[in-house]
């Protein structure tokens, strides 16, 4: 089951959370939207602390007039002339410099999460650097201050994006509990000789005494964006389905009807639910005193999603089976059927909602934590619902079934009405349904330049379309030595279907962004038993 199950998400197999930012945080953890906007002060910091902030703390940039380095330690001073949570203010500022003093010195906007601090350049000798600042100052940058940084002033403009908006995507996970390719690759292509008992044994051991498991969940998103501390997404219709085939099916095809011996089919069962949710997400960073000194930035957020319910279908059967005897064939059964959908194939929309609650911090500039409960309360009200029993009972004598090819209509109107069926339909009113949610524990590890390491732990809600309660646990990778082309890999374990991995890639072109994940349910490859695909197009401004 997935929320918004993005393509880095795919990739990594489900550890990509913690570094998600804009439009992502719909239906995942709508804290990453904190990342804009000015903090929120909660109470005061006491007269007894020792904490002190100075305008731009920061573990790699220091102000040196407030703390004294050791000079071998020193490699990069910049002389930084604003620092503040508006980005036209900092780019206006930029503007004015350059036409002042022109291109000579490096200058640049660095993006440090709610801040945009403009630097200008590269100097090795404190001096220098010094020199520098008084001159600014003496033209009028009264705020103008040095900082240090072990690495060199980056190339380009880092603004962290205030608009994204997914223009489309696509998501599909496929799974089941029995058939993979090296079996059906050995089995089905192999030249197997099923005449054989052992052989036909050997062939139908793999299927599970409980039935086929058949799972897919998939959706569309359009048009869903993120603007700063908002996000709204505008058009997500998603599908969660389950379909369980009895055993006997397979004896049936491979074994055939033994006289006197009853297959029982009864096992057989479909669940299916169709849903378009609505979200709203919003999200604030907070400066919490007891927090000082122990996280450098602490996010909450909160998302509301209106849920258009479109389809809801429950079929069970119970008590079907086949048997033969040496003059007959002899087909017995009962099935229910609940669903939004009447008799003359009217559609009852149903309605609800669920929240979004999340929680993240920045520990420090490498690592990066998360909690989100995803779809909390989730429900959605059919106000019209049916349930169908259909009951029959068909009887064919053994001389008729060869025949029955070469009826008439007459003649086959005539068989169907010596069949017994009974079908009965009833209004069941007003009916709710549970819908999928789940909460997320995640990290990042940021190891170097180039890697970021993921981890998460996903635990499933209980609902009516997911019975799976184990939870999962993923890793992640980011390889980012190309910034514009990014590549993630990952693998879980746990969940509805065991052992999965996932690889994938981001293609970074300006302001659009391409995303690409796959992966695989159950197993690697020949072992398979299911696929997972996701893919977007995305702007980022």
């Amino acid at each position: 089951m997935f929320a918004q199950n993005n393509p880095m998400q795919t990739a990594t197999a489900g550890a990509f959370h913690a570094r998600s930012f804009g439009n992502h945080a719909i239906q995942n953890n709508p804290a990453f939207l904190g990342k804009f906007g000015e903090k929120i002060v909660l109470g005061s910091v006491g007269t007894d602390s020792l904490i002190i902030e100075p305008p731009d703390s920061s573990n790699t940039q220091e102000n040196d007039s407030n703390i004294v380095f050791i000079d071998s330690l020193i490699n990069y001073y910049s002389v930084q002339l604003i620092a503040n949570p508006n980005r036209k203010m900092v780019k206006r500022i930029k503007k004015e410099y350059l036409s002042k003093y022109g291109r000579g010195i490096h200058s640049v906007i660095i993006a440090d999460e709610s801040m945009y601090k403009f630097r200008v350049g590269d100097f090795l000798s404190r001096d220098s650097v010094n020199l520098y600042r008084d001159s600014l100052i003496v033209s009028g940058y009264d705020d103008a201050w040095v900082v240090t940084s072990n690495q060199p002033l980056p190339l380009k403009d880092q603004m962290t994006p205030y608009f994204t908006m997914t223009v489309a995507s696509l998501e599909g996970d496929l799974g089941n509990n029995t058939l993979y390719p090296e079996w059906i690759n050995n089995q089905l292509f192999g030249g197997l000789d099923l005449r054989g008992y052992s052989e036909k044994e050997n062939f139908l051991s793999i299927f599970n005494s409980n039935g086929i498991d058949i799972n897919f969940q998939g959706g569309i998103n359009w048009l869903n964006f993120g603007m700063g501390n908002l996000a709204i997404s505008m058009f997500q219709p998603k599908i969660y389905s389950s379909l369980t085939l009895p055993k006997g099916i397979m004896d049936v095809l491979f074994n055939g009807l033994q006289f006197d011996q009853p297959q029982d089919l009864s096992n057989l069962s479909l669940n299916l639910l169709s849903v378009a949710p609505l979200s709203l997400s919003y999200g604030r960073q907070l400066q919490i005193p007891a927090l000082m000194g122990k996280v450098d930035k602490f996010y909450v957020g909160v998302g509301i999603n209106i849920l258009l319910g479109i389809t809801d279908i429950h079929l069970e059967s119970d008590d079907m089976y086949v048997s033969t005897s040496s003059d007959s064939i002899f087909i017995k059964g009962k099935n229910s059927l609940i669903s939004n959908i009447d008799n003359d194939q009217n559609i009852n929309f149903g309605n609800g909602f669920s929240i979004d609650l999340g929680v993240a911090a920045n520990i420090n500039p490498k690592i990066n934590v998360s909690l989100a409960m995803q779809n909390l309360f989730g429900s959605i009200t059919w106000p019209k619902t049916y349930t169908n029993f259909h009951e029959f009972s068909i009887s064919i004598a053994s001389d008729e079934l060869e025949d029955i090819s070469d009826y008439n209509s007459t003649e086959m109107d005539s068989l169907t009405d010596s069949f017994t069926i009974n079908d009965t339909t009833y209004n069941l009113g007003s009916r709710n349904t549970k819908y999928p949610g789940k909460t997320v524990l995640s990290g990042s590890y940021k190891i170097s330049s180039i890697f970021v390491l993921d981890l998460a732990l996903s635990q499933y809600l209980k609902n009516d379309y997911f019975s799976q309660t184990d939870p999962k646990i993923s890793i992640g990778l980011e390889i980012s030595s190309l910034p514009k082309f990014p590549i993630y890999l990952g693998m879980s374990t746990g969940g509805l279907y065991g052992f999965t991995w996932g690889c994938g890639f981001s293609l970074n072109l300006g302001g659009f962004q391409w995303n690409v994940g796959l992966g695989e349910n159950g197993g690697f490859l020949d072992s398979a038993k299911g696929v997972r695909f996701s893919t977007e197009f995305r702007l980022i401004f």
